[in-house]
């Protein structure tokens, strides 16, 4: 018999993020957005990175832990790991369906406008296979500092990652953390200037911050919570996303990086409400 996960048990995901998972799975799969992953496509994922990290597990004792944890996940009882794509899609399905209220009543405001800000900082950025050595708790201690800079009261979003890599080799390839946070702002331009103070041009970042308007609707809220992340290829100062399987760098592999040090799980590092 298959052994059971206990989510209640595990020490590296947040009581919210069980909490959550398991409220979303009482509602109906219908899709929410325009493109959203089925749950037949994420059952099937979950499979692929199964067999796919299974491979790996001969010589990568953790890439082993993250299969016998993908394993033993089941309708009825997840398993809670930022490698799963079911878990996933229902972590970020719960985040769209309760955000909306909470951005309509507390970051849309009349006199402002509603907007994403989507920052990539320089530092801290690393080398593959460091992905672990990020201090999260230390990120967004210093982006919670950036916004107060800024004057930014409230912000909902999260964290997430890209393999970034420059096609002419201008720089080595690194993990870069991204912020994408929904807020309201007077003037964004205003805010442009005020964040480009602290988060500056480099080499490997041609655009820190970019300050879109933004929409209160499921598609664009599911943005701030993302849990595929892909590798980038830089070219000319343009980032273009690679869609081929055999150029992407996998969900899998990047939480296997990731649970290298048993506290590291996407699902329990990335929402984040800022208020300061």
């Amino acid at each position: 018999m298959r052994k059971r996960f206990d989510s209640h048990k595990c020490l590296d995901v947040k009581p919210w993020v069980i909490a959550a998972i398991n409220n979303e799975s009482r509602y109906p799969s219908d899709q929410l957005w325009k493109k959203e992953p089925t749950a037949e496509y994420v059952h099937k994922e979950r499979l692929r990175r199964i067999k796919f990290l299974r491979k790996h597990g001969v010589t990568n004792p953790q890439a082993q832990t993250v299969v016998d944890r993908l394993e033993t996940c089941e309708p009825t009882q997840r398993c809670s790991s930022g490698a799963c794509p079911e878990c996933g899609r229902l972590l970020q399905r719960w985040f769209v369906r309760r955000s909306r209220k909470f951005i309509a009543e507390h970051i849309d405001k009349k006199e402002l406008q509603l907007v994403a800000l989507s920052i990539v900082p320089h530092d801290p950025m690393v080398q593959p296979g460091q992905l672990h050595t990020i201090d999260i708790v230390n990120l967004q201690r210093r982006l919670k500092y950036a916004l107060d800079a800024a004057a930014v009261g409230i912000a909902l979003g999260g964290i997430d990652f890209s393999f970034n890599q420059d096609r002419e080799g201008k720089y080595q390839p690194l993990w870069s953390p991204h912020f994408y946070l929904i807020t309201s702002a007077e003037n964004k331009k205003t805010l442009r200037k005020k964040l480009l103070r602290i988060y500056r041009k480099s080499e490997e970042v041609c655009r820190p911050v970019k300050i879109p308007s933004f929409e209160n609707i499921a598609r664009r809220r599911s943005y701030a919570f993302k849990m595929n992340f892909g590798r980038r290829i830089g070219y000319d100062d343009i980032k273009i996303k690679m869609e081929k399987f055999e150029n992407v760098v996998t969900p899998a592999r990047t939480n296997c990086e990731l649970q290298n040090e048993s506290n590291y799980l996407v699902t329990s590092t990335k929402l984040g409400l800022l208020t300061v």
